[in-house]
């Protein structure tokens, strides 16, 4: 009798120790589902604020470029007028010059 409650302990044991594990795998298993779906929840967040910068930083890009553009055609108009009036200053001189010949 004894042996037998000695092998019925030890089943039970046994059973305990199984049921046990099974729980902490499934425990285990529901965690790490958990873990990389928050990780999927980051991923995904990180990724739309990167766009969002994205967009932001093209767009910055662009008007510094737009306003770069307009300033190149300004100092270009600029320096066409400046041209201008060198050349008629020029020919001022130069008919004077020869007037005075």
């Amino acid at each position: 009798m004894k042996k037998l409650c000695a092998v019925a302990g030890i089943s039970i044991g046994i059973l305990m120790t199984a049921g046990c594990t099974r729980q902490d795998t499934d425990r285990a298993r529901s965690e790490s589902r958990d873990a990389a779906d928050k990780a999927q929840r980051q991923l995904d967040e990180a990724k739309v604020k990167l766009r969002e910068g994205l967009k932001k930083a093209d767009a910055q890009t662009r008007e510094d470029l737009d306003k770069a553009r307009d300033q190149l055609h300004h100092a270009l108009n600029q320096s066409e007028s400046d041209a201008e009036k060198a050349r008629d200053r020029l020919r001022e001189k130069t008919e004077r010059d020869d007037s005075h010949q």
